[in-house]
């Protein structure tokens, strides 16, 4: 320490006393408890706690919130004018000063504290690092900041949302430590319902979302669309009550609108925003008048932001510190020309249609999405960004997105984004480093411009020891895959097989070892490092055959399981041991997880044309060579000895899914130089001669369109014999993939389609 260090505790004892106001808040009682309890397990010295007017004379103090003490010691500290959770923390001599904004920023200073000064580290909302400091002094301190993103909040299921305990994922004892854990990484936002009051609470928001009439919303049609259909939109010449939006130039409307958001405010008087927001669907109103604003306005945003404006003028004097939130959203994304949000109103914006593998600012993928975020931040001075970071599809698969993240949330501010969600693996205890990303969200979100890299590298080391390195290298080696594929990362997505290859799982693999290798002997850090493979385990698993397949055609090693049905019961045990919670939003793991992975099937015969060709001259798809869907009673493989392995995909025609569809036929073997002949085998079970059985095709999923699709009549493959159906020859790519379909039938017409194989003929 510098000489001008002040020693808070010498060998487990102290002089000093934590002073807090005459009257505290409970925020700053809090605040001055974790201060005690913490320093406490650090040196050994439980410091008292006493009011600001019972503190011995001579004692150094640690003073803890707005007491008159405080206002003493730092006379030109004008708190009443400190920023929304600012926070103060100042050495005045012996004394040090820990204050901040009333609502919670006192806590934050002491969490701040604690943090950088001292060394403690929140991991998770039950794993922290409390260091050893028997003799500890502090340097002098000069600390005053005011966090730029106002609203802070992140979804994982280590943090605090409500909606937990009702879908029983959590218990109630449980969320009140993910809502401790959530103000510890100074979280703040709407979606975080659970912190405590104590802890200063969440700031509250009245609606979530899609408000206009949607669940709870506004101005249900319910109650009013019998006695006033003119309040809602007209769409093709009619007024409706159902998937559509209001009629916002409506004044009557407006007005009952504004009733009504005054009712909600003054029932939550706890509030800071109200969302007066379109529904989550289209259906815009075309009657004469919002059609002349939005025409003038050049987007439907313009009788929208007219229309939110009006509101929050009607309300402002009553309820001055309150935002109306509202969405520019599908097709109120574009800004408008002349019309200006108002200071209290608020635009969120939501990028849920943009590649998480480019960074917002440069990526050619997001242009879309990043003008729009510029344009409205050229005309409001107050943005709120929803933003998606995770898979919703795949909880349990690698996302790469690490790199994005810091870069995107700069972007946000830099174009006035003042409130930022970033929705994760909400309810999933498992995901792709879960814990990483909800402890280095918190952190970037309080200060955006901190370094990333130096922040990640602290949490690994912190929380997974000598095997940080390994997974680091990891990390990099994902980030690496995802970007060299070019694919577009979306936040639904169901396979990985477009980006990850044989060379990265493979290498992957061997970081993992190399991180258990490095931990071994430690029980807690190995425990913490297996669970992190899981993501990487699940890909082997569901990508088992087609990633063996191409180990064995290119000759390069398979370091996937040898065992894989073991491998799926070990994967199964330990996801239960972790208590997972959902494998994708809204769909907890199931009992049966893995019973459609068929590793092992009997060998096939090849089809006539084939036989004696090389390997790498034709292509055979069989049964489990599909991707796995997520509703299971859509096929069923079956036994049938007239396949060519004995085994057969059945589809009922009770549907249209895409049963059969297989993985990017890069996966296979196929490059874009190559030309390849496509033929199916297929047969149906039908009681008729007349109309189509099933449909056939190849899509391009890089460039969102089919390649070929053909309605296949019932009698061209009607019985118990396999015919088969030759879709020509076509210039094929990496990222397309071969699919089949049943069209619906009467049971008594059709019953159900069968696909034996798919294959395909290398042409010279």
């Amino acid at each position: 320490m510098a000489d001008d260090a002040i020693p808070l505790a010498v060998a487990g004892k102290s002089d000093y006393v934590i002073v807090l106001p005459k009257q505290p808040k409970p925020v700053e009682t809090t605040a001055a408890r974790e201060l005690q309890e913490y320093l406490s397990a650090v040196t050994g010295a439980t410091l008292p706690i006493a009011p600001e007017d019972k503190v011995p004379a001579g004692k150094p103090r640690l003073t803890v919130g707005d007491s008159a003490l405080a206002r003493q010691l730092l006379p030109n500290l004008k708190v009443d004018e400190l920023g929304h959770d600012a926070i103060v923390i100042k050495s005045v001599g012996q004394d040090l000063v820990l204050l901040g904004h009333p609502r919670r920023g006192t806590l934050y200073a002491v969490t701040t504290f604690l943090e950088d000064v001292i060394g403690v580290r929140w991991w998770t909302m039950s794993e922290t690092h409390i260091p050893k400091r028997p003799t500890l002094s502090i340097p002098e301190l000069d600390v005053a900041y005011t966090p730029v993103v106002r609203d802070r909040a992140t979804r994982y299921l280590q943090l605090s949302d409500g909606c937990f305990t009702s879908h029983r994922l959590v218990t109630k004892d449980e969320q009140r430590h993910m809502g401790i854990f959530s103000s510890r990484l100074k979280l703040n936002g709407h979606d975080h319902y659970s912190i405590p009051k104590e802890y200063g609470g969440a700031d509250g928001m009245v609606g979530w979302v899609h408000t206009f009439y949607q669940i709870n919303g506004l101005l249900p049609p319910k109650k009013y669309f019998k006695d006033h259909p003119e309040w809602y939109s007209l769409v093709k010449g009619r007024r409706v009550d159902n998937h559509a939006q209001l009629c916002l130039t409506n004044e009557d409307m407006r007005q009952e609108m504004i009733r009504v958001v005054r009712e909600r405010l003054r029932a939550n008087p706890s509030a800071t925003m109200i969302s007066v927001s379109q529904n989550d669907w289209r259906g815009n109103c075309e009657c004469d008048d919002c059609q002349a604003v939005d025409e003038k306005e050049g987007t439907p945003a313009g009788s929208l932001i007219h229309f939110v404006n009006g509101v929050a003028e009607a309300i402002e004097a009553e309820f001055p510190e309150v935002l109306v939130e509202t969405l520019a959203y599908h097709y109120t994304r574009k800004p408008p020309r002349f019309v200006r949000p108002r200071q209290n109103v608020i635009i969120r914006l939501c990028s849920i249609e943009c590649d998480s593998s480019q960074p917002l600012a440069t990526g050619e993928k997001n242009r879309p999405f990043r003008e729009d975020i510029e344009g409205w931040g050229r005309i409001a001075d107050k943005l709120y960004i929803w933003d998606y970071v995770t898979n919703f599809h795949g909880y349990l698969l690698p996302h790469p997105n690490y790199h994005v993240l810091a870069p995107n949330l700069r972007f946000f501010v830099k174009h006035n984004a003042v409130g930022v969600f970033e929705q994760g693996d909400s309810g999933c205890r498992v995901g792709d480093f879960v814990r990483l990303r909800a402890w280095l969200m918190g952190h970037l979100l309080w200060n955006p411009d901190a370094d990333e890299k130096a922040l990640t590298k602290e949490f690994m080391t912190g929380y997974y020891g000598a095997a940080a390195p390994h997974l680091l290298a990891y990390l990099e080696t994902m980030r690496a895959a995802v970007v060299r594929s070019d694919v577009h990362l979306r936040c639904f997505r169901v396979d990985t097989s477009d980006w990850l290859k044989l060379d990265d799982m493979n290498r992957g693999m061997e970081l993992f070892d190399q991180a258990l290798a490095a931990v071994l002997g430690d029980p807690q850090l190995t425990e913490r490092v297996r669970r992190e493979r899981l993501p990487l385990d699940h890909v082997w698993l569901r990508r088992y055959r087609p990633l063996r397949q191409a180990a064995r055609r290119t000759g390069k090693p398979f370091l996937g399981p040898a065992d894989p049905q073991g491998a799926l019961q070990e994967f199964v045990a330990l996801v239960r041991k972790h208590n997972v919670g959902e494998i994708r939003q809204g769909r907890r793991f199931p009992d049966g997880f893995g019973k459609d992975f068929l590793f092992d099937l009997p060998p096939a015969t090849p089809p006539t044309e084939c036989v004696g060709l090389p390997e790498g001259d034709w292509i055979d798809i069989q049964d489990a060579d599909y991707i796995p869907r997520r509703r299971t009673d859509v096929f069923k493989i079956v036994e049938d000895k007239v396949a060519s392995n004995t085994r057969a995909r059945r589809m009922s025609n009770t549907h249209t899914i895409w049963a059969c569809h297989s993985y990017p036929l890069g996966g296979y073997g196929v490059t874009a130089d190559t030309r390849w002949r496509v033929r199916f085998r297929v047969r149906c079970e039908a009681t008729v001669d007349e109309g189509v059985a099933m449909t056939l095709g190849i899509y391009d999923d890089a460039n969102r369109k089919g390649v070929v699709s053909r309605r296949i009549p019932v009698k061209d493959i009607k019985g118990d014999t396999y015919q088969t159906i030759d879709l020509g020859v076509h210039q094929l790519a990496e990222a397309m993939y071969v699919w089949a379909a049943p069209v619906v039938r009467e049971p008594e017409e059709v019953k159900a389609v069968y696909v034996d194989r798919v294959y395909l003929v290398r042409e010279k």
